[in-house]
């Protein structure tokens, strides 16, 4: 198996503008200097062009950006390759369901991608073992922390007054105004059958379900209607630039204070995701004095900005 991992990477560095041993060398010193050494983990280079790699896994685009982002992707590359790495000496490498895994992803994508893609999408699949085999392991967090979390912010747990509505859409003002007498004293039954039937709105194919709106979420134009209503009422017919819309009250939640067993879980998602942010920061420090890490700012075809 760890031969099949050793090809695939094999495979994946040489797609990836590497040169063949019996390939010449430029001597033009413009192309020796574009492409020298930006960074050096111990005795281990990265040029440029690997740093253009990275760029092109992610799908970004360095023309037009500043030199500020541009700095910051340089050092997200170089935590990176900080974070391979160490995975490397610590001898991470996927088993056969993972390799499965990486296998199911490249056949959802459903297009054909470069080279850099798939040594992204690899490199990532082993930050992510890594990071929960080592760096994350252990990490969790407590019932009572969230609830002391809970406790100290309740600001953040008022939830807004909502409203639950139905809605059609139109294009023509004379068929919204016979829908709106149609709908006038109809149920929701009806209301969801007129709007599969004529509604051009993404949610006509649910019969006009829009879900919950809290203030602020609609256009001052629709929720000045909408917010006026009373449960079960249809409004009258609104115009905008999208076109003639009806819309049906449904419910009416008044704001009130979430429960913590509404918000424990979301509480407890957000307390783990700053715990391995403080996690991975502190162990990227680790690593930058356990390792020899130097950057060639000069062999940039940037002015490389450090992080304050």
């Amino acid at each position: 198996m760890r031969k099949t991992v050793i090809i695939l990477f094999t495979l994946l560095f040489s797609f990836c503008g590497g040169k063949s041993r019996g390939e010449k060398k430029a001597p033009v010193p413009k192309k020796e200097k574009k492409y020298g050494v930006v960074l050096q983990i111990n005795d281990k280079n990265y040029t440029l062009r690997d740093f253009e790699v990275f760029l092109e896994g992610k799908r970004i685009s360095a023309r037009g950006l500043t030199s500020a982002a541009k700095s910051a992707l340089f050092r997200e590359f170089v935590n990176t390759r900080l974070l391979l790495y160490d995975a490397e000496k610590r001898r991470i490498i996927l088993n056969p369901d993972e390799i499965s895994v990486y296998r199911k992803i490249l056949e959802d994508m459903k297009v054909k991608v470069d080279a850099a893609v798939l040594k992204s999408i690899y490199e990532n699949l082993i930050i992510s073992k890594y990071e929960r085999d080592v760096i994350f392991k252990g990490i969790k967090v407590t019932n009572q922390e969230a609830y002391q979390y809970y406790r100290k912010h309740p600001q953040e747990f008022i939830r807004k007054e909502r409203v639950k509505l139905h809605h059609i859409l139109v294009d023509s003002e004379s068929l919204a105004l016979q829908l709106r007498d149609k709908l006038a004293k109809a149920g929701v039954r009806e209301f969801e059958t007129l709007a599969e039937k004529f509604s051009i709105a993404p949610e006509a194919k649910n019969g006009g379900r829009m879900g919950w709106y809290e203030k602020g979420d609609l256009p001052p134009e629709m929720e000045d209607v909408v917010f006026s209503l009373s449960p079960g009422e249809v409004s009258q017919v609104v115009k905008t630039p999208m076109g003639y819309h009806i819309f049906r009250l449904d419910k009416r939640e008044a704001q009130r204070m979430l429960s913590f067993s509404e918000v424990k879980e979301k509480i407890k998602e957000k307390l783990l995701e700053e715990k391995k942010e403080q996690a991975l920061s502190k162990w990227l420090e680790k690593l930058k004095a356990q390792y020899r890490v130097v950057i060639y700012p000069e062999n940039l075809d940037f002015p490389y900005r450090e992080e304050k």
